[in-house]
């Protein structure tokens, strides 16, 4: 998929340095911690079915972390912890199919250093999903709409952005004619410490890129031409994770 981002993308991807970050205004954060996924054939078609477990964290007030069901448990916090499970069919000649699965509300019980374990609101979700930008494209996006429903039977709808990670093996130099040209990372031009300033690597950077043949893991933004590193908490154990970013 890298490569053929880049094809797509361009060098507009390389915008960071000069451009502000498109900031998501996502109400939910979850990072896909696991998956297991296979391919089917259905005659002639081929789908991707996979399984995910994901965790993140929702903002106070929103339907994932309503105040009237977790401000009383712990009045100082501003956001609630999501566990969930979930799965999607998707047709590989369309980037497109469902989406499904149960969430759990947590938030800290009985230690206060490890992640949150107290339940306090369970629920399912389901709906329809888009991949066919990193599917057909190699764009690294998806998007989702779908529903969510509480245990008490409180309906919300929300649309949803996955973020996957990837990495740049090439950046644009000046071609000496006013424009630029495509170069590709190595001794001469390493990658991340050009596109990032010398900047510091994530505490637990992926360690199965080296960071003078391709940059550190980054996620393109909606404007589609923006791209953000990973900070360290968008790494498990060590993996750069995919991101899905919840809106109601």
């Amino acid at each position: 998929m890298t490569s053929r981002t880049i094809t797509i993308v361009g060098l507009a991807a390389l915008l960071w340095s000069s451009a502000p970050a498109v900031v998501s205004a996502a109400d939910a954060r979850l990072y896909e911690l696991t998956e297991n996924m296979k391919v089917t054939s259905w005659g002639s078609v081929q789908f991707r079915n996979a399984t995910s477990r994901l965790m993140g964290t929702a903002d106070l007030g929103t339907p994932l972390c309503p105040a009237s069901r977790t401000a009383a448990l712990n009045r100082y916090a501003k956001t609630c912890t999501i566990n969930a499970t979930g799965t999607d069919n998707i047709d590989l000649a369309t980037g497109r199919g469902d989406f499904g699965g149960t969430f759990t509300v947590v938030v800290q019980g009985d230690n206060p250093v490890d992640s949150p374990e107290l339940a306090v609101m369970k629920g399912w979700f389901r709906g329809k999903m888009d991949f066919s930008p990193a599917i057909l494209f190699g764009i690294p996006l998806g998007y989702v709409t779908g529903t969510l429903v509480d245990d008490r039977g409180v309906t919300s709808p929300f649309t949803g952005t996955f973020r996957l990670p990837f990495v740049l093996t090439s950046l644009p130099v000046p071609d000496g004619k006013g424009g630029s040209v495509s170069m590709g990372c190595g001794a001469t031009l390493p990658c991340d410490a050009v596109a990032f300033g010398g900047a510091p690597t994530p505490l637990n950077p992926m360690t199965n890129y080296d960071l003078v043949a391709a940059t550190r893991p980054v996620y393109l933004l909606d404007d589609m031409a923006s791209v953000v590193p990973l900070t360290s908490g968008e790494f498990g154990y060590g993996w750069a994770m995919v991101k899905f970013e919840i809106s109601f």
